[in-house]
């Protein structure tokens, strides 16, 4: 049976790619394929044609077939690439009619990190999604990511806060996950009583503040893993935990300590995930 694609956007290939301080890709040009590159963290410099900006942390470049480029880092820098292909007229030209760079946090980065790990995981294991969900999804987000003049919705988020953010109690957890929170500080905070705070977290979210913390933190840990190149011990103290009781809880809940479930998503240079099976990707990177 055929496999249904996205008619307007093919999603051909994508990875997480950890830059040296000094590396460049030369220019060059795609003849029939576009690129989203997505600085995670880092800076350097990047070439659209005949203009050079600064590469900054928390920006996207969108680099269109035919349009000459190239970037070389100036430090160490993480960064998610994505090469796609616009079968429809009308959205290639929109896109090239627009700036090719724009701000990239909040919702948006969010939900291309979304769009990379669920690609990672349907390429160990086809069938897990539907390709076309992703390309979907991937191009929902470019649309909305270079159609605005700044991003928007820029504090945390998460899975877990997106829909609940508006009630207080929930906001506060979520922008205050790394410090010292127990029940009793939160009900001299809010002054609610102890029980009465539990019941109205719990009809909020499913959940007890404290187990609500704990995913909060699991979950912000797990994108400092995936998407950073912090150091073990600073992902642990970034969510208010010590790395051993990290070390126990990941494992405990994710069958790996963290340095194992960072190496079994980090994709390093020459490990694509290959999305079009046609597609053959080549790496123009000098150290």
């Amino acid at each position: 049976m055929k496999q249904l694609r996205d008619s307007q956007l093919t999603l051909l290939w994508t990875a997480r790619i950890d830059y040296s301080k000094g590396s460049q890709v030369e220019t060059h040009t795609h003849s029939d394929y576009d690129q989203l590159l997505v600085v995670l963290s880092g800076h350097g410099k990047v070439t659209f044609g005949q203009q050079e900006c600064d590469m900054q942390e928390g920006h996207a470049y969108l680099f269109m077939k035919g349009i000459s480029h190239s970037f070389r880092f100036t430090g160490q820098s993480v960064t998610l690439d994505f090469k796609f292909r616009i079968s429809d007229p009308d959205m290639a030209e929109y896109f090239s009619s627009i700036r090719p760079f724009n701000v990239c946090e909040g919702t948006y980065l969010a939900e291309l990190k979304q769009w990379y790990k669920m690609s990672l995981l349907q390429a160990r294991k086809p069938g897990r999604f539907h390709p076309m969900s992703i390309e979907a999804g991937f191009k929902g987000t470019l649309v909305s990511l270079l159609s605005s003049e700044s991003s928007v919705q820029t504090g945390v988020y998460t899975e877990l806060g997106s829909k609940e953010s508006s009630d207080p109690i929930v906001h506060y957890m979520n922008t205050h996950f790394a410090d010292k929170i127990t029940l009793g500080l939160l009900s001299k905070h809010f002054g609610f009583n102890p029980n009465y705070l539990i019941k109205r977290f719990f009809d909020k979210t499913g959940m007890t503040p404290i187990q609500y913390l704990q995913e909060i933190r699991l979950e912000k840990a797990k994108e400092y893993l995936e998407f950073t190149d912090l150091p073990i011990s600073e992902v642990a103290e970034k969510v208010g935990w010590t790395q051993a009781y990290f070390s126990k809880i990941l494992k405990k809940r994710m069958g790996l300590p963290p340095s194992q479930y960072r190496d079994s998503l980090l994709n390093a240079i020459g490990k694509d995930i290959i999305l079009e099976q046609n597609f053959s990707n080549i790496w123009r990177i000098v150290p």
